[in-house]
């Protein structure tokens, strides 16, 4: 290989490579290209809707004063290809640097939850619980201004993922 050609080559594998980690700069871009996945289902649930939710589910009546909207994505009807390519995002999106990761539990050998948040001070901006098993791949995300100490009261709401 000449040296033009050498250039050339690294110029498209640098490009390559910068395209591919701007994939997945935040969750909402993963709910974005995965929503409409075959046998997908999403929901988004807006301020208004959510006052009506916090009547069903007592502890996000107390917790979810600072919670604006609720989107959920669940691919567990969905091809194991779209479900590993699921996986494979979420694992990008934890090595970045845009969330912090809070919480990683794993449950058994297949299951696996996750729990990033991004913040303002004392407050988070978004949280995203994500569950990756061989039953259920799903993620959750919530925008806000939620208050740090309400977290775990919301991490751990049965509500949110039923087993």
């Amino acid at each position: 290989m000449n040296k033009t050609m050498r250039t050339v080559t690294m110029l498209l594998l640098s490009l390559i490579v910068m395209s591919c980690s701007m994939l997945t700069r935040n969750a909402d871009d993963i709910i974005d290209d995965m929503r409409d996945a075959r046998h997908a289902q999403y929901v988004n649930v807006g301020s208004g809707l959510l006052g009506l939710g916090r009547l069903i589910s007592p502890t996000l009546s107390e917790a979810g004063l600072g919670i604006n909207s609720v989107q959920l994505l669940d691919l567990s009807k969905c091809s194991p290809n779209v479900r590993e390519k699921f996986r494979k995002r979420l694992l990008n999106l934890c090595r970045q640097h845009t969330y912090e990761e809070i919480m990683t539990t794993q449950h058994g050998y297949g299951e696996q939850k996750t729990v990033l948040v991004r913040r303002d001070g004392q407050y988070v901006n978004e949280l995203v619980i994500a569950n990756a098993s061989d039953m259920s791949d799903a993620m959750v995300v919530i925008n806000g201004h939620i208050n740090i100490e309400n977290l775990e009261r919301i991490i751990n709401d049965p509500s949110i993922f039923k087993r």
